[in-house]
């Protein structure tokens, strides 16, 4: 169905409310994608329960559309093809995909308000918890693509033995903040620079403590990586090396006030972290925010 402006999400797909539940060995292949096309709400969706595992499926990333917004300007649109909403213990293991690195297709995987997420040995494009996730968010073992991992939410964030094609390694995500609340370990890891972007960050976070968004926002208090190695060698021409972070909180707005500040990270712990291109990694463009940091560099 053609529509001009605005979209509506359909349902089409397996929906699980049954806790105790485990999809092994599924596999998804999507065709006949055309011109023009609707979301729909994940093809598999785990929704209002607990102990879901999705084990050793195969899925597609989604074609990734466009319509006018209620702004009255162009939105993107698509599809995820796993979806868990209000899910303790979501575990995805042995999940593939192909084509992680092709910008026209949705990000293959989301949640929202989950409790414990674990993922395993899985080759995806992309894994993000939109609106948080709390307890434990641990990928172990991973390739990510090009969109990498985002995460909102408070726990611990743990990335181990996982290679990332993204810009940024860790996304926390900007229209929820850029809030986690707890310490993020990355350990034994790999980060694939992809050409021709102008500057890479360990971790992308954006808020300038203007907007409030119903709670205390946080960037992680701690950070601790032992164990990366970043190929930087398709770097551009006038690259200086890759930062641990962009400029989080922004410029001082023009009030020089934040009615609703950004909590800032405090250490950064650093062990065994080489890059391809021998440039050392620096702490950010934002020199104050740069001095603020206690970056432990370790044997």
């Amino acid at each position: 169905m053609k529509q001009e402006k605005g979209y509506n999400y359909w349902l089409r797909n397996i929906a699980i409310t049954r806790s105790n539940t485990t999809v092994e060995g599924l596999t998804h292949h999507i065709v006949g994608e055309g011109e023009f096309g609707h979301p729909y709400n994940g093809f598999l969706a785990a929704q209002g329960c607990a102990n879901i595992t999705f084990r050793d499926c195969f899925v597609t990333g989604h074609k990734t559309y466009s319509t006018i917004g209620a702004a009255g300007k162009p939105v993107s649109m698509g599809t995820y093809d796993l979806i868990a909403n209000e899910v303790v213990n979501f575990t995805m293991s042995g999940v593939r995909m192909d084509n992680i690195l092709d910008p026209t297709r949705w990000g293959v995987a989301a949640t929202n308000f989950c409790k414990n997420i674990l993922l395993e040995n899985c080759t995806l494009s992309r894994m993000d918890t939109h609106q948080g996730v709390a307890g434990t968010y641990t990928i172990r073992g991973c390739t990510i693509g090009y969109i990498g991992i985002n995460a909102i939410g408070r726990g611990t964030l743990l990335v181990e033995d996982t290679t990332s094609n993204a810009r940024a390694f860790i996304t926390l995500r900007g229209d929820y903040g850029s809030t986690w609340e707890g310490p993020v370990v990355i350990r034994n890891c790999k980060w694939i620079l992809g050409g021709g972007a102008a500057q890479s960050y360990l971790l992308s976070a954006s808020n300038s403590g203007q907007h409030d968004f119903g709670y205390p926002c946080f960037m992680p208090k701690e950070i601790t990586i032992d164990g990366l190695v970043i190929d930087d060698s398709q770097h551009p021409k006038d690259y200086q090396g890759p930062y641990l972070f962009n400029d989080p909180d922004g410029p001082a707005p023009a009030t020089a006030t934040r009615p609703f500040p950004y909590q800032l990270t405090e250490k950064v712990t650093i062990r065994r972290l080489t890059t391809t291109s021998g440039l050392k990694i620096r702490t950010s463009p934002d020199a104050a925010f740069a001095a603020r940091v206690k970056v432990i560099e370790q044997e």
